[in-house]
């Protein structure tokens, strides 16, 4: 009876992140059917996307998009970074730079090789200096970022789509993961448990504590908790192995794939859940995470999805015990009984993210009735062990 009893709540507490509701948020952006949402970029308020079609900027979490791209004399926008208040976008034919939130765009370009081509597939901010991952390899920029210099040094001379920091590490993918530990003036590959390079195509990365992700548009997700010196493949659950997309946020990691729609793990990729509930196209081509949402966009249109839908749950089949939180619903006050095992720590977290509620266990219940009535969840934490419950306040 026991086991019956953890099972179902297991498939309970997991039905909560399962069902997490992806929106459309189109308003204002130009033919979503036929666009594609490469990538986002924030400053303030002003969350933008770069599209096939130019930049939209939202100041309201996407209900209202509007374009910005007076001056882009290309719009086919692949990446865009921030410094400051200084917003970049790389496109298929060089980098554009602005310093009114988009209202006007310069071309920067002195130094940029484009022998080999011309589209610019990534842009990353560390501090002020600004790379670019471009058709001839990595570029940086530093100061007034009108000019660039090469810097490929032990890089070979391809595509270059995606670059993360872990600690004083910056790394670059492409064919094959690289490292610098000197920004940019020499890389290394880096070649343990990943796939030889002619074999890969790494498009994203995440970096989630001292952990780091690559993304590969045909082999899935791999993970290196080492400084990047080693990397294991880390695709339990994910059908979809071509991942163009990867992010983070807090205990949580999202992966969106090409056919697959996004998934999402909250145990440092040991297993993967499809999270597509709303999400009307499974081609999902970048995310980013704003406020209390996290946005995720694609060849046909901007989704977003609230955070507190992915709200950290680790939860274990094997657990001897049995949690219950009652009455619930219920108009503030509320026991938690745990058969089985000892409760350490509880929190209360809102609809938005945010924690409202962090006690140890010097009792085995909860008070909110100061707060408004709503939807929370309730994280109850022991030793080895966290699990998540919503609860409705009346």
């Amino acid at each position: 009876m026991k086991k019956i009893t953890i099972l179902l709540f297991a498939l309970f507490t997991f039905y909560n992140v399962a069902n997490a509701q992806w929106t459309a948020v189109n308003t204002g952006l130009q033919t979503p059917t036929t666009d594609e949402f490469e990538c986002f970029a924030s400053i303030g308020t002003n969350l933008f996307v770069g599209t096939s079609a130019g930049v939209y900027v939202t100041t309201d979490n996407g209900a209202n998009w509007s374009p910005v791209s007076t001056g882009l004399t290309n719009t086919d926008i692949e990446a865009m970074a921030v410094i400051g208040t200084t917003l970049f976008a790389g496109t298929s034919h060089g980098i554009f730079k602005s310093t009114n939130n988009g209202a006007l765009w310069t071309r920067t370009k002195t130094g940029l090789d484009t022998s080999l081509g011309t589209s610019v597939y990534a842009l990353f901010a560390s501090g002020s200096n600004l790379f670019a991952g471009t058709e001839a390899g990595v570029f940086l920029s530093t100061g007034s970022y009108t000019s660039w210099s090469a810097v490929n040094t032990g890089l070979m001379q391809v595509d270059f789509y995606s670059f993360a920091q872990l600690g004083s590490s910056i790394f670059s993918s492409g064919l094959g993961v690289y490292r610098t530990t000197n920004n940019g003036v020499s890389w290394a590959e880096v070649t343990a448990g990943l796939p030889t390079m002619y074999n890969s195509d790494f498009e994203s990365f995440a970096v989630l504590g001292s952990d780091i992700y690559a993304g590969d548009l045909g082999l899935g997700v791999f993970k290196s908790s080492d400084g990047g010196t080693n990397w294991t493949a880390v695709n339990t659950g994910l059908t979809d192995l071509h991942t163009q997309a990867l992010a983070a946020n807090g205990t949580s990691l999202f992966a969106g794939g090409l056919n697959g729609g996004v998934f999402f793990s909250n145990n440092n990729a040991a297993s993967w859940m499809a999270v597509n509930t709303g999400l009307t196209d499974l081609e999902v081509l970048s995310f980013n995470v704003f406020g209390s949402y996290i946005f995720a966009g694609t060849r046909n249109g901007v989704f977003r999805a609230p955070l507190s839908a992915f709200a950290g749950i680790t939860e274990h089949q094997s657990m001897n015990f049995h949690l219950n939180i009652y009455p619930n619903p219920g108009h503030g006050n509320y026991q938690i009984i745990c058969e089985g095992s000892k409760i350490k720590t509880i929190e209360v977290y809102n609809d938005y993210g945010s924690c409202v509620l962090q006690q140890d266990n010097h009792s085995n219940e909860i008070d909110i009735t100061a707060l408004p009535t709503g939807m929370y969840f309730v994280r109850v934490s022991g030793e080895g062990w966290s699990v998540e419950k919503k609860i409705i306040k009346e």
